[in-house]
């Protein structure tokens, strides 16, 4: 196999592969009718409400490499993988230093949110790690038609870690898994879950704002393409839709219309659509394909998508990392799913008895007491005492013990 060339971004086919498979059967049609019923679920102003919120997630990176020591080639750097995390941390809190380049054209929606991506403490058996797995792998140079091959070279549980494969990838640069509706079988084969995750090519994953890294490409060396990807993977496709013309739409609202992806770093005003009265492409989104010196923004809309996906899309709701500044003996699910599967349909604590006596309330995001409990005993099946079922998202806690003090978090509730 020739040496790597990446292209592009190799999402949208990436799906239609696995969909030609038959692992998922959901289309873009039943997707995006779903994101538009959850989005009008959310009430006025929630946007402001939740950029309050942290969600944290964990990540894994699988370094499959060539046999090089670690720091040379494929088996990249520690420092390297550190830059990454670096880069998603700011980039999608609207931190990032070059956000002051966005035009103010667009500045009235650009947007970020309270997001952490932490390298995984811990592996998949509750040892300590640093969140790193180096594997040499059984090929030197990887296509997305060797995609269950490279993975199953490492993988995490796609519901507790954020998978992302960093290998030689031949034909783009990379490419994620997009999410799932929680419409009813859409997910055909239970093996779709050993799948989920990101795939990046070596010379794309990092930014030289860290440190020198000699194998990063010199174009896309700002650690954007695993901006772009992680966008996908939380549900957003490319800004213009992947036409060709001004029919092609991402299904956001504020992001303009455009025919084509853009390329290299062009100077702003470019224009696009409409064909009678071309409007401003906004080429410095992340979701584009300019060069990483040229992207800068998502916008509110594309941040709502997001949060939707977080809060409620299987494999996404359930990798939020509760935040909580208790003791790491207060042990408690950070998620649960009362659907009546008989799998997760209580939330649980680990030892209800050091409890015994105390009084649990839970309380909605506006911060409406919605359930209440003395001595809680793993019964509470998202429910309020009335029998009333309760929407899924997030819910917050407060258990008081009377010699103890109050102990404080966070639960999700999927449906």
């Amino acid at each position: 196999m020739p040496a790597a060339a990446q292209e592009d971004c190799g999402t949208p086919t990436y799906r239609q592969q696995l969909q030609q498979r038959g692992i998922i059967s959901e289309s873009e049609h039943q997707f995006e009718q779903w994101m538009k019923q959850e989005l009008a679920k959310k009430p006025p102003g929630f946007m402001a409400r939740t950029r309050e919120e942290v969600y944290r997630i964990q990540v894994v990176v699988h370094v499959i490499h060539n046999g090089e020591p670690v720091g040379t080639g494929t088996n990249i750097s520690e420092a390297q993988i550190q830059s990454q995390l670096n880069v998603l941390n700011l980039d999608f809190k609207r931190l990032n230093a070059d956000a002051a380049n966005t035009p103010v054209d667009f500045l009235p929606v650009a947007s970020g949110f309270n997001i952490e991506f932490v390298l995984a403490a811990t592996d998949p058996e509750g040892r300590p790690t640093n969140g790193i797995v180096r594997r040499q792998g059984s090929l030197s140079a990887w296509t997305r038609e060797e995609d269950e091959l490279l993975k199953s070279q490492s993988y995490w549980p796609a519901e507790s870690y954020l998978n992302i494969w960093v290998c030689n990838l031949f034909g783009f640069r990379g490419y994620a898994q997009f999410p799932l509706s929680t419409l009813p079988g859409v997910e055909v084969q239970p093996t779709n879950r050993l799948l989920d995750g990101i795939v990046i090519g070596y010379r794309f994953f990092g930014s030289n704002d860290y440190g020198n890294f000699p194998v990063l490409n010199t174009s896309f060396n700002k650690g954007r393409t695993a901006t772009h990807e992680v966008g996908h993977f939380f549900g957003l496709r490319h800004i213009w839709g992947d036409e060709n013309d001004c029919s092609g739409t991402d299904f956001v609202e504020d992001t303009p219309p455009q025919a084509g992806s853009s390329s290299g770093c062009p100077s702003h005003p470019q224009f696009s659509c409409p064909a009678d009265a071309p409007g401003k492409k906004m080429f410095q989104n992340y979701m584009d394909f300019t060069q990483d010196a040229c992207m800068n923004i998502f916008t509110a809309g594309q941040v709502a998508r997001m949060i939707i996906i977080l809060e409620s899309s299987p494999r996404r709701a359930s990798l939020l990392i509760p935040l909580s500044d208790n003791p790491p003996d207060y042990e408690y699910e950070k998620i649960f799913s009362p659907n009546g599967d008989g799998i997760n349909d209580f939330w649980r604590w680990t030892n209800t008895l050091k409890y015994d006596g105390c009084l649990l309330t839970v309380y909605n995001r506006f911060g409406k007491p919605v359930y209440e409990k003395v001595s809680y005993d793993n019964s509470w099946d998202g429910r309020t005492a009335d029998g009333i079922v309760l929407e899924g998202g997030p819910y917050f806690f407060i258990m008081k013990c009377a010699s103890e003090r109050d102990i404080k978090g966070s639960v999700r509730l999927i449906r």
